[in-house]
């Protein structure tokens, strides 16, 4: 009967804390990741690959027949994948403990609205965790292009993300194979929403005012990331980074499975990994007979590397 009751727990709160997990990391698929439920040491380095984009097209017979290069040199070139090293060097842990009376609620299936959201938000603290880490490595400094756009919130429209996409296409980024990306501050993600162009339907077809969401604008799909003011480094008065355009080579990413030491002295160690985006936290819980309380954390293992920074601009505020 206690291994049925805990079963229910267990399944109730790893639903409730991966589901927010899993919501939370969305801003993390713009980028090349290594996610994966393997277990894997802190310290332990992953090669992440990246692809670059394509070098240049030539003419055929300017550059090729005409030059008596009969063995395409020019036409021919290697596509060399790169390997980017990623430490996982970082360990998010949070946790939160349930009474007896409370695991009894959750094993029925009656999870008290403050429960759920306890439960939600720890796991959304280990995602906060991650992303700000990732996006504390996005700055002028390491990604050198042109910025992609200068000035404030308000004065960011559709007509931004047009000449966006005309000079990502000039730094060579394919405009069609579905892998461009606008992660945004939510103050800017707000200024599209309010930008005429946009919300009027009838001349965008995009139904912004029924559902608070952007589709794909010109070659990106676009994101709204608020964690951005919250990453210290890329949010400072002296960065202004509110976003940027990029592709996935922009910043590698790889994430692990937390080896337990005792599973045995655990009531249950529980590893989660979204089949498409490997993702993974790990749930650990155990029990005091003293406290008459369980005991539960979520946590996972993580690094993450700037790539190909020329597969990045950064949107500032100045």
């Amino acid at each position: 009967m206690a291994n049925t009751f805990n079963g229910m727990v267990v399944e109730n709160v790893a639903r409730e804390g991966f589901k927010a997990f899993l919501k939370a990391l969305t801003p993390l698929g713009v980028f090349s990741t290594d996610l994966s439920a393997d277990i894997a040491q802190q310290g332990t380095v992953v090669n992440t690959r990246v692809v670059p984009a394509s070098s240049a097209a030539v003419d055929l017979l300017t550059n090729d027949t005409a030059s008596g290069d009969r063995e395409h040199t020019n036409i021919i070139t290697a596509t060399t994948t790169t390997a980017v090293p990623v430490t996982l060097n970082q360990q998010p842990i949070t946790g939160f403990e349930l009474t007896d009376y409370d695991m009894g609620r959750i094993a029925s299936g009656v999870m008290a609205d403050t429960k759920d959201k306890i439960i939600a938000n720890k796991a959304y603290a280990v995602a906060h965790y991650v992303l700000k880490y990732c996006f504390n490595l996005i700055i002028p400094g390491t990604y050198t292009n042109t910025a992609a756009f200068t000035g404030a919130a308000s004065a960011f429209d559709m007509d931004d993300v047009v000449d966006m996409a005309d000079a990502a296409q000039q730094l060579g980024w394919n405009a069609d194979d579905g892998k461009n990306y606008l992660v945004l501050d939510s103050s800017y993600y707000a200024a599209l929403k309010k930008d005429n162009a946009i919300q009027d339907l009838s001349a965008s077809g995009i139904p912004v005012v029924q559902n608070g969401q952007l589709p794909k604008l010109d070659m990106f799909n676009v994101l709204s990331a608020p964690v951005i003011r919250d990453a210290t480094t890329a949010y400072d008065a002296t960065n202004y980074v509110r976003g940027w355009m990029c592709r996935p080579s922009a910043m590698a990413i790889a994430m692990r499975q937390v080896p337990c030491q005792d599973s045995n002295a655990m009531m249950e160690v529980r590893t989660m990994s979204d089949p498409e985006s490997g993702a993974t936290l790990v749930m650990r819980a155990w029990y005091s007979p003293r406290y008459a309380k369980s005991f539960w954390t979520f946590e996972t293992l993580f690094g993450a590397a700037a790539a190909q920074v020329a597969a990045l601009s950064v949107i500032k505020s100045q």
